[in-house]
């Protein structure tokens, strides 16, 4: 009776850790695109690095090497892969014990919601299970549990990503915005009704394109995106260089801000207040002038919408332009009171937008 409730709960057990993962390809798929590069760990005996490459869609190796502090030379800890086999996915190390060679299977038995990938061996003393979380794109978490003379031994370690040229992100941007004029300086008073320009809040979309890439704690984002403002007909190409900067272990939360350029592919400027045609003085024209400069600063959090992991990106963030693009009132200033028609027109807004990285679709 109690080898038959041994077998049914073992059974139980197995059968829950297997249910947990719902769809293997997508795990394999999500966890070789995260571990694939160089990852290294500061040690007192030198670093430690794990370097893994994708060697084909159901195959990736790598190794494990510590490099000596006293000479800098390379010495292989070991060799590591990970396998998709039919539904299975499978974690090998191997190594040299005693110097006769030793490989060691470990079956992937769990994916929880933390991000959590678990490999496991019970018949293997230590380690029993290998524990992997990839925290953001910049570190990655390594937790082994086994038994070693008797006791159960819990080692944890983290490494860093170390920067390489192919770490790039494409990412595809879609949102919708709203823009407004900032004025500043001296308008004509005369009519005092046209004083200003009659200017608000409107709704825009906006799409384009964004180029991270990836360093030590953070990105450098190239953005390019076409930009329509409902309001005044315009349609500008924006480009633009942000710093950003990551918060967090898993590198969810991050800041960015840097300077954009605009250029203005057509317009219609139709503002919500039109002089009329004779007033010459204060007459509306069609057209901005064509380059913009400004500020953009923002946040983005990291999520995803869906089973399915497309790397999403979910952003707000405001823009500041500080170039005057007034060629929206032609006026005429009497002789020594040019100072009082100084008034200069910029756009500030702001948007929020949701990205994907097209390499995980």
């Amino acid at each position: 009776m109690f080898r038959f409730s041994s077998l049914i709960l073992f059974l139980l057990i197995g059968s829950a850790a297997s249910a947990q993962i719902e769809d293997p390809q997508y795990a394999f798929r999500d966890l070789t695109r995260g571990l694939d590069g160089t990852w290294f760990m500061p040690t007192d005996r030198g670093d430690r690095l794990e370097i893994w490459t994708i060697q084909d869609d159901s195959t990736l190796v790598g190794r494990s090497v510590r490099i000596k502090p006293e000479n800098g030379d390379t010495v292989l800890l070991e060799r590591l892969r990970i396998e998709l086999r039919d539904t299975n996915i499978t974690y090998i190390t191997a190594s040299r014990v005693q110097g006769e060679p030793r490989e060691t299977s470990f079956t992937l038995t769990e994916v929880d919601e933390q991000g959590f990938y678990v490999f496991s061996n019970p018949k293997n003393n230590d380690p029993q299970n290998i524990r992997y979380l990839l925290l953001g794109n910049r570190e990655v978490q390594v937790i082994t549990e086994g038994i070693r003379n008797g006791r159960t031994v819990t080692q944890e370690y983290v490494y860093e990503r170390e920067f390489t040229p192919g770490a790039v992100e494409f990412r595809l941007k879609v949102g919708g915005n709203a823009q407004t004029i900032r004025t500043t300086g001296n308008f004509p008073t005369d009519p005092p009704e046209f004083a200003l320009p009659a200017y608000d809040w409107r709704p825009g979309w906006e799409f384009g394109t964004q180029v991270r890439f990836k360093g030590r704690g953070g990105f450098l984002t190239v953005n390019a995106e076409a930009q329509r403002d409902l309001n005044y007909r315009t349609a500008w190409f924006i480009a633009g260089i942000y710093p950003e900067l990551s918060f967090g272990r898993d590198a969810r939360f991050s800041i960015m801000a840097g300077p954009y350029y605009g250029r203005l592919m057509f317009g219609g400027g139709k503002g919500t207040m039109l002089p009329d045609d004779d007033d010459y003085d204060n007459r509306l024209v069609n057209d901005f002038k064509k380059s913009d400069f400004g500020l953009q600063g923002g946040f983005q959090y990291r999520m995803n919408f869906g089973k399915k992991d497309i790397g999403g990106i979910l952003g707000i963030r405001a823009n500041l332009g500080l170039s005057n693009l007034d060629n929206l009132y032609i006026r005429y200033c009497s002789p020594g009171n040019e100072a009082f028609c100084n008034g200069a027109v910029a756009f500030q807004g702001i948007s929020l937008y949701y990205s994907v990285d097209l390499l995980k679709l």
